[in-house]
Formats: structure tokens, C-alpha cells, sequence
């Protein structure tokens, strides 16, 4: 780790990390880490997340709740330390010998709790300082803060990749295992999370990659740059990477993908669980649920071509798409695009600025705008002819052919 780095982990150490990684038990060395944040679980559940798994790392278990007592998560508690051959308690963290090694941070018993509002966010940054703090004192040897949840299943060769230097995190593939009943709203939800990351992939966007906390490894030090998980209760994930999209590359990974359960859940407010359950709510999901139409991607690459050329030619925006133009009046964008040029005196640096500035959240607001004012979303059978969908999401539309007797498009992929 170069000295700026060791300074960066050092501040936010010291001035942003949480308490509990002040006041931690004695440790053996550990290759690897891997943060579970848990609420209302069972351990027979959390067994099956790592159980492919044979490598040297430590599992720091954010057990969590929004209130005290909740009985299932206060039972998974018990259940993990029963089973331990040695426990060491120092603070809110126990250390819990066996296979594998568990560092459990209690905040669910009474006086421990996590207020509703910072959920999964707040349990998740708990859990990286952990593993940040740990990385810090070579206790891990890999400056790689892996993430995922308790209904994930995990690869044994999960740890295998490295983070190259350029890395700010690590996206995993992915798949969903339908509950009974399920399949098709499960399928529905998947498509279109790699149908979005795909199509802004395509646009040349920065930030065309999924956003799911169950698959996503961070560098400790890029981590240390943004500070941390955001204390919310949803989309922790998406702005976490959002940050670090700015740092450093988003490197998707594609080996042996994680398993998701694809249940139906309310523990938050978005997310897999309560996507799947509002598909699966419409009277007929392969017409009723709607995707971003495809030309809204043909659009935003344009803006974002545009946009690099606003250095030289200012005004080039005036002869782009209608929708656009559209976009660029409701915001004032040329007037704040000109301020900016005035403002920075080098064209790296006004590029990276705007690079920044359109992030994956105001990529996120454009595609709203489009599709409020122009562009409406579209069923299932009116992705065939985006132009992006063969390399991404030819294997998933073509099972979701199979699966549904090839009644879904009007055209075809490939």
C-alpha cells in the first residue's frame, strides 16, 4: 500500500469509521474477508452462502435488527455461538471459532438496535470499517472487502480474483433461483436489471454495471476514498459504487456466477424481494411489466458523445436529438456547461468534471425525463430490436423463450 493510500485509510479510520471497528477481539491472520450484514435469518440459510467455499477468510456478521427482541434474529445469535469451539467477546464483537472463522457484531440486542432508516446501509458500513480496520493491520492479507447477503449462494472460486490496481470494486455475475410460482416475475426482475446496466454499457456510460449488494467487492483503500456505505436503508449499494465509479474502474467479473434466491421479501423497501413481488402482483407480467424503451439508450449515447465535445464546440448541443435539446432546455445545461468552461482552465480536468458530475444518478434522472416526455417503456416483446441486447442478454432472453414457449417477441435477438 503506497503512503497516500495508508493516509486515506488512516483519515477515515480515524474521523468516519464506525465505533465497532475501534474495539475489536484478537484475531488470527486471514487471506480473505467477507461481510454479511443479517436480519431475520436462519443459520442454516447463512451456511448455504459460503459452504462451496475453501479458502483462509474471516465472515464478519453484522447481525442487525429495528427492533429489540425480534426472537429470529436474536435465535440466529445463539445459533452461530453454540456452535463456535472458541468465543472471544470485545465490545459489540465476538469472535467465533470454526468453519469458517465468524467475527459477529451484535446490533440487534437491547441498546444495539439499528434505527429503521439506516437498515442495510448502516449494517453493511459497519461491517467493511471492520474488515477496512483489519486490512489496515495486515490481520487480511487482500485489500479486497468482498459484500453479499444471506441469500446468496457463493461459487467456491469466489476469492480467486485479484484487484488489479485500477480497481475500485468488482461486480460478480448473477443469477436467480425462482421460489415455486415465481419463475416468470424472477426472470422479469433479472432481465431487467441486466437489461439497464447493458444498455447504459452500450451508451458508453461509466456506470453500465449492476448495483447489487450481494455481488460486489470493494478496494479497501478506493473504499476508504469515498467513505464508506451510505447510512440508508436502500440503494446503499448503488450509490456506494456511484462514488467509486469517480475513483477507479468497475470491473465486471465473469466467472462462476452467485446464486440469489429470488424470494419475495419486505425487510426492504426496494430491492430483489419487493421487485419480484410487484411483478408478480400484475394481472399478466409478460405484458404488464414495462422496460425503458430502447431508443432512450440510442439517446443518452448521443448526449454522452455530445458531451465530450462540449471543450472545442460549446454549442454542439443545439443540433442534437429533439428529446435532447428537450433535456438540455428543462435543465439549463448550456449555461451551466458554459460556466464550467469558464470555471476550469484544462480540458482533462473539465472532462473528468463533467465525466463526474454525469453520474449513474442523473444518467438514472435522463432516462426518467425521456421516458416522461418522449419515450415511453415498453413490454418485454419490444426489446428484440435494441441493438445492445444480443451481447449482454441474448442467453437470458433466449431462456426466457424457452421457458415461455417463445410467445414473448416480435423480433427475435440475433
Amino acid at each position: 500500500m503506497l503512503n497516500r493510500d495508508k493516509k486515506a485509510v488512516y483519515k477515515y479510520l480515524q474521523n468516519y469509521a464506525e465505533p465497532e471497528s475501534n474495539s475489536l477481539p484478537e484475531l488470527p491472520c486471514f487471506d480473505h474477508c467477507l461481510v454479511i450484514p443479517v436480519f431475520d435469518e436462519t443459520f442454516e440459510n447463512l451456511e448455504r452462502v459460503w459452504r462451496g467455499i475453501k479458502d483462509n477468510y474471516l465472515v464478519i456478521l453484522v447481525v442487525n435488527a429495528p427492533c429489540e427482541q425480534h426472537a429470529a434474529t436474536l435465535k440466529l445469535m445463539h445459533e452461530a455461538t453454540s456452535r463456535a469451539t472458541k468465543v472471544e467477546s470485545k465490545g459489540r464483537c465476538t469472535y467465533l471459532r470454526g468453519t469458517p472463522d465468524i467475527l459477529l457484531v451484535d446490533r440487534c440486542s437491547a441498546d444495539n438496535t439499528i434505527a429503521p432508516r439506516q437498515g442495510v446501509g448502516l449494517a453493511r458500513k459497519i461491517g467493511a470499517d471492520i474488515a477496512l480496520r483489519l486490512i489496515s493491520q495486515d490481520i487480511v492479507r487482500s485489500h479486497r472487502i468482498s459484500n453479499t447477503d444471506a441469500d446468496a449462494v457463493l461459487p467456491g472460486d469466489y476469492f480467486a480474483t485479484q484487484l488489479a490496481d485500477k480497481d475500485a470494486a468488482l461486480v460478480f455475475s448473477f443469477s436467480h433461483q425462482h421460489e415455486t410460482g415465481l419463475q416468470v416475475p424472477t426472470l422479469l426482475y433479472e432481465i431487467s436489471i441486466l437489461y439497464y446496466a447493458c444498455g447504459l454499457d452500450w451508451a458508453g456510460s461509466s456506470y453500465g454495471h449492476t448495483c447489487l449488494g450481494s455481488t460486489m467487492a470493494v478496494s479497501a483503500i478506493h473504499y476508504a476514498k469515498v467513505r464508506g456505505f451510505p447510512r440508508r436503508n436502500a440503494a446503499e449499494d448503488f450509490y456506494l459504487l456511484n462514488k467509486l465509479a469517480k475513483t477507479g474502474a468497475i470491473r465486471r467479473i465473469l466467472t462462476t456466477p452467485i446464486t440469489l434466491a429470488g424470494r419475495l421479501s419486505n425487510r426492504v423497501p426496494v430491492g430483489t424481494g419487493p421487485g419480484i413481488g410487484k411483478i408478480a402482483e400484475l394481472d399478466s407480467p409478460l405484458d404488464d411489466y414495462h422496460f425503458y424503451h430502447p431508443r432512450i439508450f440510442a439517446l443518452l449515447k448521443e448526449f454522452l458523445l455530445t458531451l465530450t465535445t462540449t471543450w472545442d464546440t460549446p454549442g454542439t448541443f443545439a443540433s442534437a436529438a429533439p428529446e435532447i435539446q428537450h433535456y438540455c432546455q428543462a435543465h439549463n445545461l448550456l449555461e451551466f456547461i458554459a460556466k464550467q468552461r469558464a470555471h476550469h482552465k484544462q480540458e482533462r480536468v473539465f472532462n473528468k468534471f463533467l465525466s463526474d458530475w454525469f453520474d449513474g444518478f442523473r444518467t438514472l434522472k435522463f432516462i426518467h425525463f425521456v421516458r416522461d416526455h418522449s419515450l415511453p417503456s415498453v413490454p418485454l416483446s419490444e426489446l428484440g430490436a435494441a441493438e445492445f441486447v444480443d451481447a449482454a442478454l441474448l442467453k437470458d432472453l433466449s431462456l426466457l423463450k424457452q421457458q415461455l414457449s417463445g410467445r414473448l417477441f416480435q423480433q427475435a435477438p440475433g
